[in-house]
């Protein structure tokens, strides 16, 4: 991978204490990510708290400004919008890779998926050096999706996000949300919706499926029509995503694409996976069925790892391009 590196690099993780932030954290270093220093960073709630890498608990320092990524190879961005754009627009290190991307329309950063982005097209894109990531879901879409021939005229799916599709906070939130509807204590406002044990609509369901949509245009070009619900589960962790499609001659050779799709893993002669199966996993777990009408799938992911993944993925293929060497 570094072959062509003429020296380890100065890596920084912005957002750390995060639920993707550690994610990446622990990928850098299980993928053996040729780095001298690895810096953690968070904002001053998440500053001073310690974040696992393999066997260490490594401390995490407050970013106080941009600034503090000057002499940094690689950043990064595992933060909120306005403070990755804060960074872009500084530009404190050669290559930044914004992992808040997943949560935008394509607004001409290019993103970065093993399997749909071909690694000649992500080094093509280098001259900017600011590179994003798809949301898992456009992911896991694009991946099912793009494997199979012939396509389907149309797929309708129901994407099912867990709290920390949203962030730590939001797990924290429903934790206690949980903790005091058990214990009969939950006190609201009339108008809020309960979090815990309970299934609805996202309140930002359009937007989200709106941006879901620009991005699978931008990673692939042979996407059928979609149509897209999104709901909130009361689940800690993980997201869920159900597709139907209506039958089409030569859908038997589906089962063989998604077997060999890569990203993709093919669940078989077993019980459905559950939401919280593949945690820890790099790759979509699908269950496919084929009916009297059509084909329907059960797909479960490990949101935060499959955004780490695409991240390390690009700094791993720009990096050994000599960008820089």
């Amino acid at each position: 991978m570094n072959a062509t590196l003429s020296r380890d690099l100065r890596v920084a993780v912005v957002g750390a204490t995060g639920v993707i932030g550690s994610q990446l954290a622990d990928l850098l270093a299980a993928r053996g990510f040729p780095f001298s220093e690895l810096k953690l960073f968070a904002s001053e709630r998440g500053a001073a708290e310690t974040v696992t890498i393999g066997n260490e608990e490594e401390l995490v320092t407050e970013l106080t400004s941009p600034a503090d990524l000057a002499g940094f190879d690689l950043a990064f961005l595992a933060a909120s919008q306005s403070i990755a754009s804060e960074i872009i627009r500084a530009r404190p290190a050669p290559i930044l890779i914004d992992l808040s991307t997943a949560y935008r329309k394509s607004s001409g950063i290019p993103l970065a998926a093993p399997g749909l982005i071909s690694r000649e097209i992500l080094i093509g894109f280098k001259r900017g050096g600011v590179f994003g990531i798809p949301h898992p879901c456009a992911y896991a879409l694009a991946a099912i999706l793009g494997a199979l021939e012939p396509k389907p005229a149309f797929a309708g799916a129901t994407l099912m996000m867990g709290a920390s599709t949203a962030g730590k906070i939001e797990v924290d939130k429903l934790m206690k949300k949980s903790a005091d509807l058990l214990n009969a204590r939950l006190e609201q406002a009339e108008d809020e919706q309960q979090l815990a044990f309970n299934l609805f609509p996202d309140e930002d369901e359009a937007n989200l499926a709106a941006i879901i949509a620009s991005q699978l245009a931008t990673i692939s070009d042979s996407m059928p029509p979609i149509e897209l619900r999104i709901v909130r589960a009361p689940i800690f962790y993980g997201t869920a995503l159900s597709i139907i499609m209506p039958k089409v001659s030569g859908m038997d050779s589906w089962r063989d694409r998604l077997r060999s799709a890569p990203g993709l893993m093919l669940v078989e002669n077993e019980r459905p996976p559950s939401v919280i199966d593949p945690a820890g996993a790099e790759a979509v777990a699908v269950q496919f069925e084929i009916g009297g009408n059509g084909a329907s799938l059960w797909c479960v992911i490990d949101n935060a790892r499959i955004a780490a993944m695409c991240a390390v993925w690009a700094a791993e293929n720009l990096i050994s391009n000599s960008l820089l060497s």
